[in-house]
C-alpha cells in the first residue's frame, strides 16, 4: 500500500502540547470510487471544516497489490505497510477505518465476522455499504428516498450485455457521472444530505451484513464534528 499525497502527510509526531495531531487512517476496499471520494474530501476539508488538528491520511493499493481489493488482504496489506514504513498509530488519539462493501456475492458471512473480529482485537473500525459504496453515493440526493429499498439491496443487472447494476444506473441520473469517475464538486454541498439521509436506512455495523445502508455518514460527521482539545 501507499499514502496517497504522501508530502501533506506527518508520519511522525513532533511533540507540542498544544497541538495534537490526531490521524485517521483510511483503508478503502476499491481503487476507484473510494479513493476519489476521500481525496475530494481531503481536497474541500476547509469548505467542510474539519478540523486543522485532524490528518485524514489515505492509503491505496500499490502496483504490487492491484486487484486485492478483499478486505481480509486489505487488513494484510495495511499492517504490512505501518510495519514497513515504522508508522506508530497512537491508540488514544488515532483511527484507523477500512472502507468495505458487504457485496455478498464476494463477501460472505462468515468472511465478514472473522474480518470483523480481527478488527475490533486491533481497535479498527469498519465503514460497510451494504450492497455497495454507491448506495451512500446515492444517499447525496433525497430522490433516494422514493426508491424501493428492494430494489436498492438486490441491486439486480439486466440480462441485456453490458448493462450496467441499477445502483450505478441511478447515479448516472441522479448525479451525471459515473462510479468510477466521481466529480466530488458536484457532492461537496450534498453532504449535509448523506448524512441525513443515511439514518432513513441502516447504519448498525452487525444489521449491515443483511440490511440495506451504510455507516460511511457516521465516520463523515465524525471528522466533521470531532474537536480536539
Amino acid at each position: 500500500m501507499r499514502i496517497l499525497k504522501e508530502k501533506d502527510v506527518r508520519l511522525t509526531r513532533e511533540i507540542k502540547h498544544f497541538e495534537p495531531i490526531s490521524k485517521y487512517f483510511i483503508v478503502p476496499e476499491g481503487d476507484n470510487k473510494e479513493i476519489q471520494y476521500f481525496e475530494g474530501l481531503i481536497s474541500h476539508r476547509e469548505d467542510l471544516k474539519i478540523s486543522s488538528l485532524i490528518e485524514v491520511v489515505l492509503l491505496k493499493n500499490d502496483e504490487t497489490e492491484f486487484g486485492q481489493s478483499h478486505p481480509k488482504q486489505k487488513l494484510t496489506n495495511f499492517e504490512k505497510t505501518i510495519d514497513k514504513n515504522n508508522i506508530l498509530i497512537s491508540k488514544e488519539i488515532d483511527k484507523v477505518y477500512f472502507v468495505i462493501d458487504r457485496d455478498p456475492q464476494n463477501f460472505k458471512k462468515d468472511q465478514f465476522d472473522e474480518f470483523k473480529s480481527k478488527c475490533k482485537e486491533k481497535e479498527y473500525y469498519i465503514c460497510l455499504s451494504n450492497p455497495t459504496f454507491e448506495i451512500f453515493i446515492l444517499m447525496h440526493d433525497d430522490r433516494i428516498l422514493s426508491i424501493s429499498k428492494k430494489d436498492l439491496l438486490e441491486n439486480r443487472k439486466d440480462r441485456k450485455k453490458g448493462s450496467k447494476r441499477f445502483l450505478e444506473k441511478k447515479i448516472s441520473e441522479f448525479f451525471g457521472f459515473k462510479k468510477t469517475n466521481i466529480n466530488f464538486d458536484i457532492l461537496l454541498n450534498k453532504i449535509p444530505n448523506a448524512i441525513k439521509n443515511e439514518k432513513h436506512f441502516c447504519e448498525n455495523l452487525d444489521s449491515l451484513k443483511d440490511e440495506l445502508g451504510s455507516n460511511v455518514g457516521l465516520l463523515i460527521s465524525e471528522l466533521i464534528n470531532r474537536k480536539i482539545n
